[in-house]
Order: structure tokens, then sequence, then C-alpha cells
């Protein structure tokens, strides 16, 4: 049986956002969504739960003294596999003496485990610390705290959308670093952009613009300073049981992202009764009919689980019993991290390109308008296109610098610096709050958004082609337009001194095939070129084009149109 969530790809997710789950997507590109994240969202690079639980096993059957009948790791191990409910026979056949990989119900035994990892991670042999089973026999520091394992495209599909400002708040349940090593490379190490929060204290300081609860601890600051962060390393469930009440303002503060935004959970089962209290909680508090706008709960799952199911029974309560096909279609999103937030992040980029065209035209009608923003999205769903069958990985760690070098050459003329990290967001709110900038006039993002739809245009037309250059060529541009004749590499300035610094550092020289789209006036001391001689043959050289002349008064999407392919002269 085929698992659609897993085999679904970046382009064919951001079909789903178009259709079905639109309210969705653009609830996430207002920032109207808290993450919720799971095991499952770091299963390529960390064991989950069933890998947990044999790691566990393995650890207590490696240390099993076989002439000591009173041996604690045995007894522990016994106390383990009652929680499996085994017959006679496969008591005997899970063999102390043997491995745990030769156990013939092996794999059944780890899967009954998974469902009760909790109670399981408790049966700490006697004479041990209560945690020994994940501070010594998981080994969390040295396991989940690895620096060396690197981030996966979900990791570094969210970090994007928090760059972005459309995932201001995250809850996790899980203990590695990936989400924070994906964060680092996407930025830079500098601070002001994700606040990691475990201890009370931390919710004091709101300098940085998201916020990322790591309410089951964290490996990496557990190795740092075990003596504050050891005890907040949870799994066992006499830590997750009345966990509410012993953290209370970590627990207020989810309560409050449970009530105040809607939910989109990845990779996360909702087993845990502290999860399951904090949104009996957010409804108690403000209860909710079906439908809400966005969708409440969304979950990016294959199937809704047993135990996701009751929460949404618990969310809608009394909408539920005439509404389930309804509220589990309208909270089930069939696609996996892996596609699922390099998805959102392509379409949260498109959705604020298509927001701010509409602002650089402002007299074009709607329907014009509407034109433009499907131009916008072929060139996204051609950029998702590139990405290969199960490469999500490679995909988002060649796509992602490709976009930081365009916007940083953007802006200033020149690409990242090496402690910046390898991308530069359009803007650091959420679309809403970005229309509402008082500075988005003057910042050159409505040109650059209009520009890029008039490209999209013409590919759609069939006046020309895009596609990227190597970023490696300090001479390619944010996109390559080849036409019937000819091909330019095509920069984008939001103002003077980008365009200077684009043309000084030699990415776009006089005799060069380039183009540069200034979004204000070109300033009179911009070198030009002379008019092309009458006659069929394109002149090669740098043109450069001023996108709020061209486009000032425009009433015609097909007018403004020539005029911008007649400025590019392909």
């Amino acid at each position: 049986m085929t698992n659609a969530a897993l085999d679904i790809s970046i382009g064919e997710t951001l079909a789903l956002l178009d259709g079905d789950f639109a309210e969705f997507a653009a609830g996430v590109a207002n920032d109207q969504y808290a993450m919720w994240l799971g095991s499952g969202i770091s299963l390529a690079k960390f064991p989950g739960l069933e890998g947990v639980v044999q790691i566990v096993l393995e650890h207590l059957q490696a240390k099993v003294d076989p002439v000591d009948p009173q041996c604690v790791f045995r007894r522990s191990l016994d106390r383990i596999l009652t929680l499996v409910n085994l017959t006679a026979e496969e008591w005997q056949e899970a063999d102390y003496a043997k491995p745990v990989a030769d156990w013939r119900d092996r794999e059944r035994i780890c899967k009954g485990l998974t469902g009760a990892y909790a109670p399981m991670l408790d049966q700490h042999p006697e004479g041990t610390d209560p945690d020994y089973l994940i501070w010594t026999a998981i080994d969390v520091v040295g396991r989940y705290g690895d620096l060396a394992v690197t981030p996966g495209p979900e990791h570094l599909g969210l970090a994007a959308l928090i760059a972005e400002g459309a995932a201001s708040d995250t809850a996790s349940a899980n203990w590695d670093p990936l989400i924070e090593r994906a964060a680092e490379h996407l930025v830079g190490t500098a601070p002001g952009l994700l606040q990691v929060r475990v201890v009370p204290e931390d919710v004091k300081d709101s300098s940085a613009r998201a916020r990322l609860y790591k309410f089951h601890g964290c490996a990496v600051l557990a190795g740092i300073d075990w003596p504050l962060y050891r005890d907040k390393i949870v799994g066992r469930a006499s830590q997750i049981h009345g966990w509410e009440k012993k953290n209370k303002v970590i627990a207020g503060k989810l309560l409050d992202l449970a009530i105040s935004k809607s939910t989109l959970m990845l990779g996360l089962s909702t087993q845990d009764t502290n999860i399951q209290t904090i949104f009996v909680g957010a409804q108690e508090n403000l209860p909710a009919a079906f439908p809400t706008h966005p969708p409440a709960v969304v979950l990016s799952e294959n199937t809704v689980g047993g135990h996701q199911l009751s929460l949404l029974q618990n969310f809608y309560q009394a909408d539920y019993a005439n509404k389930r096909q309804a509220i589990e279609t309208s909270a089930l999103l069939r696609s996996y991290g892996q596609s699922l937030l390099p998805a959102l992040w392509l379409h949260v980029v498109c959705a604020k390109l298509e927001a701010y065209a509409a602002t650089a035209a402002p007299a074009l009608p709607g329907p014009h308008i509407d034109r433009l923003r499907a131009a916008l999205r072929e060139l996204r769903d051609g950029a998702a296109a590139a990405a290969a069958a199960n490469a999500q990985e490679a995909y988002m760690l060649a796509a992602l610098p490709v976009a930081g070098r365009t916007i940083s050459l953007f802006r200033d003329g020149k690409p990242l610096g090496p402690t910046a990290g390898v991308y530069t967001p359009l803007s650091i709110n959420g679309l809403g709050r970005s229309l509402a900038d008082p500075n988005l006039p003057s910042s050159g993002l409505p040109q650059l958004a209009l520009a890029a739809a008039l490209l999209g245009h013409g590919q759609v037309a069939g006046a020309w082609s895009c596609s990227i250059s190597d970023p490696a060529d300090p001479k390619s541009g944010a996109l390559q337009v080849t036409g019937k004749v000819q091909s330019a590499e095509v920069f984008f300035a939001a103002n003077a001194q980008a365009a200077s610094r684009i043309v000084a550092d030699g990415r776009a020289a006089e005799n060069d095939n380039a183009i540069i789209v200034h979004s204000h006036e070109i300033p009179p001391a911009a070198p030009r070129n002379p008019k092309a001689a009458p006659g069929r043959i394109l002149p090669r050289g740098r043109r450069e084009i001023s996108l709020a002349k061209l486009a000032e008064g425009a009433t015609d999407l097909d007018a403004l149109f020539m005029r911008f392919k007649s400025e590019i002269r392909l």
C-alpha cells in the first residue's frame, strides 16, 4: 500500500495548497499557525519512538548478567516487556541471552512499546537514576545533541518560514537541535531571529522575532549545562503526567498558542497526556465551532491517528458527531514535512510577490492582476519542479542560497557575506503585516514582484523562457531569460546603490548581455546604451529599465507587457 503523504512531491503539495488547502496556506502566509513538532519530523536524521524502544532494549539486554537471576537489568527488561502483554510463547522467544535483533517477535514488541514508550522509560534498573534509560541507555546528549547531524528539508523549510515571518511560534517535543541549526544555516549566528525557550526564565526575553518552545527539553543545552537542563529532558510517564502543573510558565505559553493560533501538527502523534491537556484546555477556554477560518487544526499525516482523532473530538466537541467526515477531511493534509514545509516556503514567497505586484500597478483591473498572479505561480511551480523525487533536502540546500543571493543582490548589490548565512527573506513579517509596512513603497519590492510577474507572463505567452544560471558564476543574475534570438542575465536592483555595485563589481558590465531592472528611477549618472539601430538585428550589451516609470499609470496588462518586452529586447 502506497503512502501518499510520503510519496507526494513539493510540486504536488503546492497543488493541494492552491486547492482544498488554500485557506490553510493563506493562514500560514499570515503567521496564523503555530507549528507543533514531534519525532516524525526528524525521522530521517534521528531514531523515532520505535528506534528509541530498540535502543533501550538493546542496552538492557547487553547488560543482563546471565548467571544472576536478580540482575537489575534483567528485572528492568521484565517490567518493560509486561507493557506489551506477551504470550507465554513470546516470553520464551524473548531470550535475554540473544541480541534483541535475533528475537523472533522483536518487530511486534518494538511496535507495541512505541505506544507505551513513556511508561517504558520509567522502568529504570534499581539503584540507577530515574532518568537512566534516557540519560545513559539512549545517551540523549551524545545521540540527539550530535552537532554533526545536519538539518533535513523539513527543518530548512521551517527555518525559511521563520525567516519570512510566517512561523513565529513553534512548539517541539523533540530533543534535537535541527531547527536551530537550520536557522543558523539560513541567517548566520547573529541573534534576533529565533529564541529557544526551555526554562521559565526564557520567556522574559522577547527580543527575537520567533520562539521555539522545546517543552520536552534540549539535548544540546543539557550537555552544556546539565545541572539546569538535565531534568528538563522529558520522556518518562512520571514526568509527562501532571507536566502542566510542574511547568506552569511554559505550559501557559503553550496554552496561549493553542488558543490564539491555529495548529499545524507535523510528526506529532499527540499520545502524551501533557499535549492532550493543553488542547483540552484551549477548547474549554475558547470553544471552536466547525468550520473555522482558517482551519483550526491541520495534520501533516497520511491518516488521522487514534490520539489525533481524540484531539479533534475534544477540540470540536458538539460539532464532531454530526460533522466528523468534514472535520477530518479539513484537517488531513496528506503531505509529510519533507515536502509540505518546502512547499509552504515557496507558497509564502509567491504569495508575498503576488500581493506586492498588485501595489506596483494599482490601476490595472482585477482580471489583469489575476493574470500576473498566475504568471508568478508559473515561475513558482517551475522552481518546484526542479526538486527530484525523494531529493527534497538537496533541493532546499540548492534553492535557498539561490533565493538568498537574488534578494541580497537586489537590496545591496552584493551577495551575502560569509557569516550571514545563505538566505535573506523578502520581508521579516507575514503577508498582512508586510503590506502594512510603511517602508514597503520605498523598498523596491513591489517593482521586483511586478518585474518577476512580467517575466513569468512572457514565459506563459511563449515570448521567452526563464531559467537559473550557475549561482557560483559572479555574472549570473536572478534569472536567465532566453528569447527567440538571444539570452540575457536579469538582475534586480532596489536602489541606485545596489545597481552601481552590480555594475562596479563587473556582474553586469557595459558589454555584457545583461538587464538591470531598477525598482525606481534610473540615476542620471548611470551608463545608458544607445538606442537600437534600424533593422532586425537586436543589440547586445547591458540594458537598464525603470519599473516604476514603466508601470506608471498602467491600466492594461497587454500594453504594459509590450512596453516591457520592447525594453528588454530579446
